[in-house]
Parts: C-alpha cells; sequence; structure tokens
C-alpha cells in the first residue's frame, strides 16, 4: 500500500466503528440468498405422466370436445417449450434491473509496518475503497443492452408460440381426416369383400376367369392394408398433438377429435389481402428478432468506440496506528487518508481491434437481416403459388366424385330394375368410395397448402382463432417492443 503512505499525512480523529459497520453491512449482504430449489426429474417425469385436460382456466371440459382455437388455449397454459421460452423472457427481463443498478465499491483491509524518521516503528492498519467512475452513457448503454435482450427472447417466445399453433394445427388435421379415412376405407373394405365373395361364386359356375378373382382379391388386401396405415398416421398424430399440447398421449385416450367441415375447402378464402404480406415482411418474429440483433450489434460499436476515452477508478484510503515508541505525540500516527486516481493509458493501441470487429459484427447482423426477409419472401411465394394448385385439384376431385357417385346410383338402379349385374353395382360403388378417399386426400392435400400459407403470414386466416388475430398477426418493428 505504497500509494496510500506515500500521500500527505495530517491528523484527524475517526471512530473506529465506522470499518466495524462496513463489515458489518458487508456480511449481511452476504447471507441475504435465495434458498435452494433442487429438481428431482424422477418427480418432473411422474408429474408430467399425471397430466390431464381436466379443469383448465377458461375452458369448457375435453370430454365435450375443443374446436383448434380451445386447443391453442390449452396448449398456451401446458405446453413446456412455452413455459420455458416465458421463463426465458423473465430472466432476460430480470437483467434490466441489474442494468440501472450502481456498481458496489471494492474494499480492501491492509496492515502496513511503518517506521517514522527517529526509527520509531510502528503497525498502521487501514480500508480503501475502489469506486468506478462510469463514462457518460455507459449504463444508459448498458440498460439499452439488456432491454435488447428482452426483446430478443420476446420475439423468440412469439415464434415458438406460433410453432406450437402450427403443429397443434397440423396434428389435428391428421387425426380428423384419419377418422373420416377409415370410415371410407372400412366401406372400400366391405365392398370389395362382397365383390369377392361374388367373383368367387361366378368362378365356379364358369362365368368368370380366375385371374380376375386373383386380382380382386389383391385389391382387398391392399384396401386391408390402408386400413392399418390410416390407424396408424392416426395414432402419430394424436401423439404429436399431445406433445403440442404439452400432455402425454395417454391424456388424449378419451377426448374426442373433432374439426367441423374441415373438408369443406370451398369455404376458404380463395387468397389473403396484399397488406398482410406487407405486414410479414417487416413484421414476423424473425424479422423483428434479425433487428434486435443488428441493434445490439450497433450498441456493441457505441461501447466498442467509448472505450477511446479512459475509465476512472478512483480509491480513497484511510488508515490508523499507534505513535511507535517516540515520546513526542505530534509525531505519532494517528490517522492516514489518501485518494488515488488510476487509468488505462492508449500506449500501444487505441482499441481500433475491438472498433473493427463490432463494425465487422454490424455488417454481418445487417446481411443477415437481410438474408431472413429473403427467405420470408421465398416463403410467401411458394405458398401462394401452392394454395390455389391444391383448391383446383381438390375442386376436380371432386367434381370427378360426383361422377362416380351418378353412376354408381344407376348401376344400382339397373340392379334393381333387373337390367344389371350385381358385380357391376359392386364395381361403380367401389368406384364411388375410391373416388371420395381421392378428395379427402385432396382435401388434406389442400389444408396443409393453406396451413403453409398461414405460416407464411404467421396469422390465421379462417375459424375461431380469426378472431385473435389481431393479438397473434405479425407486429411491425416500432409495435414489438424495439426501444431506441
Amino acid at each position: 500500500m505504497g500509494q496510500h503512505t506515500g500521500a500527505l499525512r495530517r491528523i484527524t480523529r475517526v471512530r473506529g466503528a465506522a470499518p466495524a459497520a462496513l463489515l458489518a453491512a458487508t456480511l449481511a449482504a452476504c447471507v441475504a440468498v435465495p434458498p435452494p430449489a433442487p429438481l428431482q426429474p424422477s418427480q418432473t417425469s411422474a408429474e408430467f405422466s399425471a397430466r390431464r385436460l381436466g379443469a383448465l382456466a377458461q375452458l369448457p371440459p375435453a370430454s365435450a370436445g375443443w374446436d383448434r382455437s380451445q386447443w391453442l388455449a390449452a396448449a398456451l397454459q401446458l405446453n413446456p417449450q412455452l413455459a420455458e421460452g416465458r421463463a426465458a423472457v423473465a430472466a432476460a427481463a430480470a437483467a434490466e434491473r441489474t442494468a440501472a443498478e450502481h456498481p458496489n465499491p471494492n474494499m480492501e483491509l491492509f496492515a502496513e509496518y511503518v517506521t517514522n524518521a527517529a526509527q520509531s516503528a510502528a503497525w498502521l492498519y487501514g480500508l480503501s475503497l475502489d469506486f468506478l467512475l462510469h463514462q457518460p452513457g455507459t449504463r444508459a448503454r448498458e440498460r439499452e443492452r439488456t432491454q435488447l435482450e428482452t426483446a430478443l427472447a420476446q420475439s423468440d417466445l412469439a415464434d415458438s408460440i406460433w410453432q406450437v399453433r402450427a403443429a397443434l394445427r397440423q396434428a389435428l388435421l391428421d387425426a380428423v381426416s384419419s377418422q373420416d379415412e377409415a370410415r371410407l376405407l372400412d366401406s372400400l373394405t366391405v365392398e370389395r369383400q362382397a365383390l369377392v365373395e361374388g367373383d368367387r361364386r361366378r368362378v365356379e359356375l364358369g362365368e368368370l376367369d380366375r385371374a380376375q378373382l386373383l386380382t380382386d382379391q389383391l385389391e382387398l388386401a391392399r384396401a386391408r392394408q390402408r386400413q392399418q396405415q390410416s390407424q396408424a398416421r392416426r395414432n402419430t398424430a394424436v401423439a404429436l398433438l399431445a406433445a403440442a399440447v404439452g400432455v402425454p398421449a395417454a391424456a388424449l385416450n378419451e377426448v374426442p377429435l373433432r374439426w367441423d367441415s374441415w373438408a369443406a375447402i370451398d369455404t376458404l378464402p380463395d387468397s389473403a389481402p396484399g397488406r398482410w404480406r406487407d405486414q410479414a415482411l417487416i413484421g414476423r418474429p424473425q424479422i423483428v428478432r434479425a433487428l434486435r440483433e443488428y441493434d445490439l450489434a450497433e450498441l456493441g460499436l457505441k461501447n466498442a468506440a467509448a472505450q477511446r476515452w479512459p475509465q476512472l477508478h478512483v480509491t480513497p484510503a484511510y488508515a490508523w496506528g499507534s505513535g511507535g515508541a517516540r515520546e513526542d505525540s505530534l509525531e505519532d500516527i494517528a490517522q492516514e487518508s489518501a485518494v488515488g486516481v488510476s487509468f488505462e493509458l492508449p500506449l500501444f493501441n487505441q482499441h481500433q481491434g475491438p472498433i473493427g470487429e463490432a463494425v465487422a459484427r454490424r455488417t454481418a447482423a445487417g446481411e443477415h437481416l437481410k438474408a431472413v426477409q429473403a427467405d420470408i419472401f421465398a416463403q410467401i411465394d411458394r405458398a401462394e403459388l401452392a394454395w390455389p394448385a391444391a383448391r383446383a385439384a381438390w375442386d376436380g376431385a371432386r367434381q370427378a366424385a360426383d361422377i362416380s357417385a351418378r353412376q354408381s346410383v344407376r348401376a344400382g338402379q339397373a340392379l334393381a330394375a333387373g337390367d344389371g349385374e350385381r358385380s357391376d353395382a359392386l364395381t361403380a360403388r367401389i368406384g364411388a368410395t375410391e373416388a371420395q378417399l381421392t378428395v379427402l386426400e385432396a382435401a388434406h392435400t389442400a389444408q396443409v397448402a393453406f396451413g403453409e400459407l398461414e405460416d407464411a403470414y404467421r396469422r390465421p386466416l379462417e375459424g375461431a382463432e380469426s378472431r385473435l388475430a389481431g393479438s397473434a398477426a405479425p407486429q411491425s418493428p416500432d409495435t414489438a417492443g424495439r426501444r431506441s
């Protein structure tokens, strides 16, 4: 501590209780910590396994059958990934309080053995405090940085919510379409079984070649295989739906899955307003996140540039001790005070390296924003082109199904009038059922394309969720929490 003893000495009187008070305050701050909160994987696993869809806030019983908006409301309450995202937002927001705090001084306790000019020795005891004097604007930039970090976490949460919504919509679509497909496949299997039995009798009577019987038996086997595949798709869809909501698959065992008129593709809008495209290109969560990253890079450049100015440390020190062996009390050391100032000397560099790095990071952040926007542009283009084509394909399949249905009706009427064969009527009914399955498949494809259009815009375009479009729609950068 030569820098303290080398300062001008002056005789004063200081109360000895001051160092003790500082020490007591330091110790009190050290013991004020939150209690531990250990986690047990076995306990959290058991809690998740016990989750069910009952008693959720503002939702009717799941046994009554939920629409898509109600499934989404349940996912918002139960999905673990969304809970993690909300916790990440809270953690980022907590850093804003830290950034607003003034830094605590560092305290150093020391003991020093001194000798005066008369060779009288004494022990000198003291303490020093190191205060950091922030550069102008440092705390403001640090607070802005933490606010931007919070905005980043909020953008990630918003995107996670939409990803959960999209996964939930797709899983529910797969589940209900598999249910409807299963009913048609059951009818198809019955019809093909009846055709095979009729063919077997005709073969026995010599009215039909055995090759035709083998062909019809093969088609029956394929129909049964399609039944199994449809059931497997439904099981997978139910598991994915449970995962999107945040419950085990067993929680959906007694829950009816419905989506009224999901196959009515003609009720969906032909196209979306052009303003939604523009809003998506500037306000999707990925765009907002890229903007926040650019703001952080800009802030990093400001911090790097500020380092060109010295950052001061002010260190006041106080010491006290006995006067040694001399009799002259005027030469005794009662107390010593000193003040030290330290700062960096820019002898070897002027922080041009960190400044150059910050400029490069800002440039990279700007290019990243453009790349994200280009990807969204391409996604919107693909979705806007795919949706009309899928809708037209569904319309064509429906027209073909209408023709098959009329043929089936005529074949049935001819059989009833005694002018047709039973096998012809069965073949016509099978054709009509196959046509309905084609319509169902085309409807599923169209719904997937429509969901991709919603994903591109990041907003629901129809159904009960569209009432929430104002809150779920992409926001412009100014309304998404950008802070200057």
